[in-house]
């Protein structure tokens, strides 16, 4: 691994474990859309396996405009989160409990990813990478929509199905 020695190294590194992350998301997302009862819920995945499927294009062209190679990190906090998310769903006994765990394992991705956009589009504001850290904090935007849309799902219809199950 190659010693990370400024702000820009840095940013190149966490830029390829985000695009390492949208690429291994893909199978992870269609395995969760398959995997629900609730309509709502696979259609909000649907939407966001489109929007991961944007976020890849963008750092592609983040990577177009820094000059370097967009491979070379692995993402292992998101193949962690990944693995522990099939772990609960594989224990839920009922589809409506296994969709709101399958709410609250994106959201901790989807918080992971919020985070670390949000880094990498203020080391490209600060080195004064303008027109990418714009492109980057409109992907820490969708992300943040998503997350808002997953919460108002599982508040409104999803959680209190699982509940009701269990005490019904």
């Amino acid at each position: 691994m190659k010693e990370i020695l400024d702000l820009n190294d840095l940013m190149v590194e966490q830029l390829r474990e985000l695009y390492d992350a949208e690429v291994q998301l893909a199978p992870f997302l269609e395995k969760m859309r398959l995997d629900v009862k609730s309509y709502q819920l696979e259609q909000l995945i649907k939407k966001y396996q489109k929007t991961a499927d944007d976020n890849h294009w963008v750092l592609k062209q983040v990577f177009n405009d820094l000059f370097v190679q967009k491979r070379g990190e692995r993402n292992e906090s998101i193949r962690l989160m990944e693995e522990r998310s099939e772990q609960i769903l594989a224990r839920c006994q009922t589809p409506e409990v296994k969709d709101a765990a399958i709410i609250i394992c994106l959201q901790h991705i989807i918080h992971y990813k919020i985070a670390s956009y949000g880094a990498v589009a203020t080391y490209a504001n600060i080195i004064g990478l303008y027109d990418d850290a714009s492109k980057l904090h409109q992907l820490v935007e969708l992300e943040k929509q998503t997350d808002r849309r997953l919460a108002m799902l599982a508040d409104g219809e999803i959680d209190r199905k699982a509940y009701n199950y269990h005490v019904n």
